[in-house]
């Protein structure tokens, strides 16, 4: 049955203790996640969950929720408009709260009984969820157009990347820490920049237009140039990933042509026409996870890149560090190359909602763009060394 409201009444919880997949192991304790509580918030469709988490080392820990719809049979919930305690690095302890617009990411839903599962992650903790990526060779370029040859064998040392692109509600904590004002985040041409250009806040961000601004928390951060996507890397204490970072991350060590394999279609990743319910703008990031949003109007395939991360074609565009050069890969380095060490233009990599041919969205395609633009299709993702 579907209604448009939530179910009345209580929503169950329940907790589960999780490890970072493939990470490295750098605690021997894990946390622990205890005293769930889920409730509907009287009069609204928002549900509050609260919780405590305790680590045996006082490190800093990751915690994310998903939900089940049926009691715990299966969790097929994925609350994606959450805010709170969730999907940022947080001290241990009691009375953590999380709260989640069920109606944003399901209109339309009635769920007699929801089952709340909170996990938290203990490890190399970065400022908002990241994937990592172990260090070794990967083939990079192809043979397609000639900026992307030739074809080469690249190593690179492990790192992590961020799970989904920068959003708006991660941009806002920049923002609201003084960002534009703080000259420490800011390199000298960026500095230099942002008063020249009189940046403030990204391009849209007080119309609302193109899913931007603080009304839209958990979709991409577009309207941003280089500068400022550097500028808040550092805030956040990570870095813009390198080209080659970029590309392995998404494609892996197997040569695929997207980050999920060699086909694409609407169901996968959001381009233009692809028939996702916000069509021709953003998408809300992880959106395509593989689960309902909602049924039977928009089914999702699970979309992630080889090593977990999402939005790696589609939705936002994204700047990565590198100085853009069209016959880059016949001089670069076979060692963590860096890109050119000057240029006129950045790389931007994974093609976006607002192009509708898929030759764009192939993880090995690049293009450029001035490092001042602010595009209503560009935003990016950061990256972390490993200490």
């Amino acid at each position: 049955m579907r209604t448009a409201s939530l179910a009345r009444g209580v929503v169950v919880a329940a907790a589960l203790m999780l490890l970072l997949a493939d990470a490295p192991p750098t605690h021997a304790a894990t946390p622990v996640v205890s005293n769930v509580v889920a409730t509907q918030i009287a009069g609204t469709y928002q549900v509050r969950i609260t919780y405590d988490v305790s680590d045996a080392g006082g490190h800093q820990v990751t915690v994310g929720v998903v939900c089940s719809s049926d009691n715990g049979v299966s969790y097929d919930l994925l609350p994606v408009s959450v805010t709170g305690d969730v999907n940022v690095a947080i001290a241990p302890g009691p009375g953590k709260e999380i709260l989640w617009d069920a109606v944003a990411d399901y209109p339309g839903s009635l769920w007699p009984q929801v089952v709340a599962k909170v996990m938290a992650s203990d490890g190399t903790v970065f400022s908002g969820e990241m994937v990592f990526v172990p260090a070794g060779n990967f083939t990079m370029g192809s043979t397609v157009t000639s900026n992307e040859q030739p074809v080469h064998t690249v190593y690179l040392d492990a790192f992590y990347i961020d799970k989904y692109e920068v959003t708006n509600a991660q941009f806002k904590s920049f923002i609201d820490a003084g960002g534009y004002t703080t000259q420490a985040y800011w390199s000298a041409a960026g500095w230099t920049a942002r008063w020249t250009y009189d940046w403030e806040l990204p391009y849209w961000w007080t119309t609302g237009e193109y899913h931007s601004g603080p009304a839209w928390p958990n979709f991409p951060v577009v309207g941003v140039s280089w500068y400022e996507a550097e500028a808040y890397a550092n805030f956040a204490g990570k870095r813009l990933p390198t080209e080659a970072e970029w590309e392995k991350a998404a494609r892996g060590t197997d040569q695929r042509t997207y980050p999920w394999g060699n086909s694409i279609n609407g169901s996968r990743a959001n381009y233009w026409a692809s028939g996702d319910p916000y069509d021709n703008s953003s998408t809300p990031v992880g959106f395509y996870d593989g689960r309902l949003h909602p049924s039977p109007l928009f089914q999702t395939t699970n979309s992630p890149s080889f090593y977990g991360a999402y939005d790696m074609a589609g939705n936002a565009w994204e700047w990565v560090a590198d100085w853009y050069q069209s016959n880059y890969y016949s001089v670069s380095p076979s060692s963590n190359p860096p890109g050119p060490m000057t240029g006129g233009t950045r790389v931007l990599r994974g093609g976006s909602w607002y192009f509708s041919s898929v030759t764009g969205l192939r993880s090995a395609y690049r293009t450029e763009g001035s490092p001042y633009g602010r595009y209503t299709y560009l935003g990016f993702r950061c990256a972390g060394t490993l200490p």
